[in-house]
């Protein structure tokens, strides 16, 4: 099953001469608050060998391949990930405005102050677990924490990403999990109590011939 999931970040201050000359900036992606989403993702849980061998960077997550005509140009640049003060930080460097001019335009936007929001796709490769007590799932606060995530890429966005979607998600999946650990429980009830009938069956036909037998030796 497919867990590919999106948490949004924050563009973080900048020297704008800096980077005008170097095209880049960096986001904050993650830190170990709990997010609008309702979930955490502790920062030792963060895989980022795999995107920074081949980091890029797209515009609104069209980095995947789909239906239409592929436009390279939504690569807006390079991406590098890493850990600085408990937080995840993505590195942009955007492509020089001759050979990608959408690059160019996002760029100037970002610098502008319009485009301030990156999203990032992940997936959970190891299940984390809700917290106890109010931030059980059912509770007065409820909080997921994440197991093992993998970064799969970072995008500028025009709009971050809805944080009930991740959420649902989440409790969906959980419910499933809950509702088959119920079935399986069940389940093992059931054959338990078939394996019972089945030996008091068995003492019962014992028992019935041992009383024709009786019976028998007696009017013999």
């Amino acid at each position: 099953m497919e867990n590919k999931a999106y948490i949004s970040g924050e563009i973080r201050a900048f020297d704008r001469a800096k980077a005008e000359e170097t095209r880049t900036v960096e986001f904050v992606i993650s830190d170990e608050t709990r997010d609008r989403h309702g979930t955490v993702i502790p920062i030792k849980s963060w895989d980022i060998k795999n995107y920074n061998k081949n980091g890029i960077v797209g515009y609104q997550h069209e980095v995947y391949g789909g239906w239409g005509e592929p436009n390279p140009d939504l690569i807006l640049g390079r991406g590098e990930a890493f850990v600085e003060d408990g937080k995840l930080i993505g590195r942009v460097t955007f492509e020089p405005a001759e050979i990608n001019p959408l690059a160019e335009k996002i760029f100037q936007k970002v610098l502008h102050g319009t485009l301030k929001a990156t999203s990032v796709g992940f997936r959970e490769t190891v299940r984390g677990a809700w917290g106890e007590d109010e931030e059980a799932v059912n509770g007065k606060n409820p909080t997921y924490y994440f197991g093992q995530v993998e970064l799969l890429e970072i995008s500028i966005v025009n709009i971050p990403s809805n944080p009930n979607a991740l959420r649902r998600t989440i409790e969906e999946e959980t419910t499933a999990r809950q509702d088959k650990e119920e079935i399986q429980r069940l389940g093992g009830q059931i054959i338990a109590q078939q394996a019972e009938i089945e030996t008091l069956k068995s003492k019962l036909e014992f028992t019935e011939k041992a009383m024709k037998y009786y019976q028998k030796s007696r009017r013999g």
